[in-house]
């Protein structure tokens, strides 16, 4: 009779190849969850505030050696005396000098200006209109002209301040009102605040249009998209950004289907900057570029986490091309040097994501890539589109641009939570892309909002033909 050694178990094929297959699945898992906890906004696309983790993390930056501070040649800001000050208080000398000369006597020599920027001791002013109110002898009533038709209002100022504060500075209408009460001395309901955002949102629709129409015309455009709540769901805020111009949309999808509601993109035609997320890809009449900011942090992760050789390399290479084109010293050699290089990493990176042979049991079905072998993908099938900024003069690195813009809008979300309304989102997208255009372009925002809330805003449709 066969007995079993001791500090052996006797089982059947069947259940020792089952757990074969589970331990090699659950190895596989856990490497997976590694690398999710080592992911970070360093090393991938996650933003900031995702960063629970609190291990250090390095930095992207490369140091220069340079000291902290301005740099040689910065030019500074400083503050400029006005040649038009409101108000001037003259500085008598006055006593006796020590020669018994009276010095109220003496000739002055020269007058030395010096000036203080202050606020004045009354912020607001209430103007009253006197209407005129007189009866012919014929019975008929004549009333004077008055621009304004309301016993007592807030005036165009005040609005476009609190319209100001609520959308660029997102100050909730309650913390609002403590302020026109602490510092103003005067009470504004939420009804105010909300018909002065409405007002000003309706007097910029055709503002808008031309924007939209502008932004058709420019050579390059960078987009990006994120996500806020509205109405207790998730909704997409879609960003359009120039040099010159920042255009918002609220939608309640973030793909095709709501760009296409949008119509932004169905009709543009030239080069279009993004972050890789494939809904962009579908539009075949646009000329793509992508983020390399995004990629770097792609290789970074490879490099440091899966530690792949050739993510370094395809790192510095980027790095290279980026320092030429800053430096404005990219030339055919230049061409040939990336070219030739590129090709080489290439041709490693393909040998070094070999798959190794193993004892593992093969499962049926296509075996998922990994992150490097996905990636690695990317530089080859998309290569043009990576280092079209240093083909095309007009293209960017990255998309920063468009990311700058966007960031606020998650500001937003931490300050408020959400939305109740999605018509009071679309009010803050348009706004703000008002501001953000009209800030871009040198005007005072202050001033800007004063002529749309008059119903006369600027005209902001300059195409823009370097990013």
């Amino acid at each position: 009779m066969f007995q079993v050694p001791k500090g052996y178990i006797l089982i059947k094929k069947e259940e020792y190849e089952h757990l074969l297959s589970t331990i090699a699945s659950l190895t596989k898992r856990i490497e997976e969850l590694e690398q999710q906890i080592k992911k970070n906004s360093s090393n991938s696309h996650k933003p900031p505030s995702t960063d629970i983790y609190k291990k250090p993390v390095k930095n992207n930056r490369v140091k220069m050696g340079r000291q902290q501070g301005a740099q040689p040649g910065h030019k500074g800001t400083t503050l400029k005396l006005s040649e038009t000050p409101d108000k001037i208080i003259p500085c008598v000398t006055e006593g006796i000098c020590e020669c018994g000369q009276k010095i109220s006597e003496i000739s002055i020599r020269n007058i030395e200006r010096r000036q203080t920027i202050e606020l004045p001791e009354k912020l607001i002013d209430v103007i009253e209109y006197q209407v005129e109110v007189k009866k012919c002898k014929c019975g008929k009533v004549h009333e004077a002209i008055c621009p304004q038709t309301n016993r007592i209002e807030y005036g165009k100022g005040i609005k476009s301040l609190m319209t100001y504060l609520n959308v660029q500075q997102m100050i909730p209408f309650e913390r609002l009102q403590e302020f026109s009460k602490d510092i103003l001395g005067i009470n504004i309901s939420d009804g105010v605040l909300e018909k002065s955002n409405n007002d000003c949102y309706n007097n910029l629709e055709i503002t808008e249009t031309q924007m939209r129409e502008a932004i058709l015309e420019e050579e390059v455009l960078n987009v990006d998209e994120t996500s806020i709540r509205v109405e207790k769901k998730n909704h997409w805020v879609h960003n359009y950004s120039t040099l010159m111009l920042t255009l918002y949309f609220i939608v309640a999808k973030r793909g095709k289907e709501g760009i296409n509601e949008i119509g932004i993109l169905n009709s543009f035609k030239n080069t279009l900057v993004h972050d890789r997320w494939a809904s962009y890809d579908i539009y075949e009449q646009i000329e793509h570029a992508l983020c390399n900011a995004h990629l770097l942090r792609d290789l970074k992760y490879v490099h440091e986490e899966m530690h792949k050789s050739w993510a370094k390399e395809m790192s510095d290479l980027l790095l290279f091309a980026k320092d030429k084109k800053d430096k404005g010293v990219i030339t055919d050699l230049n061409y040939y040097c990336i070219e030739r290089e590129f090709r080489r990493i290439i041709s490693d990176a393909l040998d070094e994501e070999k798959p190794s042979k193993s004892n593992e049991l093969k499962k049926p079905g296509k075996k998922a890539k990994s992150k490097s072998e996905n990636l690695l993908n990317v530089f080859i099938n998309r290569k043009d589109d990576i280092f079209r900024f240093i083909y095309n003069p007009l293209v960017p690195f990255d998309n920063n641009l468009s990311e700058r813009d966007l960031r606020m809008i998650k500001l937003k979300q931490k300050i408020s939570g959400c939305f109740r309304k999605k018509e009071s989102a679309e009010v803050f997208c348009r706004i703000r892309s008002y501001i953000s255009s009209c800030r871009k372009q040198g005007y005072s925002v202050y001033h800007s909002l004063k002529m749309a809330m008059h119903g006369n805003p600027i005209k902001l449709v300059p195409v823009c033909t370097r990013i």
